[in-house]
């Protein structure tokens, strides 16, 4: 695989993880927004919180490149991400009590 080769596959996967940085942008845009005042607030933010995980998961994959770290790194990373949104929607079920 030539230089210009590689540089073009990496430019693809690059655009690809930012495609998916806005869609699902997109996706906790409208789940808060047009979902986050009604009695479905609740899921709303869970499928808001869902999407930040994704999009966390995108950014340390792709961009900081922890798919190629061992599986103990990236278990640390994820843990920590689950534990975090994980504390945050049980703040918002605690506030909307």
């Amino acid at each position: 695989m030539t230089c210009q080769e590689q540089h073009a596959r990496w430019n693809r996967r690059l655009l690809r993880a930012w495609l998916l940085l806005v869609g699902l942008t997109l996706v906790s845009l409208v789940a808060v927004l047009g979902f986050g005042h009604s009695e479905a607030g609740l899921a709303a933010a869970a499928v808001a919180l869902a999407a930040s995980f994704l999009k966390a998961r995108a950014v340390l994959d792709h961009f900081l490149d922890l798919r190629r770290a061992g599986s103990g790194w990236r278990g640390f990373f994820y843990g920590s991400l689950l534990f975090i949104l994980a504390v945050l929607l049980a703040t918002y079920v605690a506030a909307g009590r």
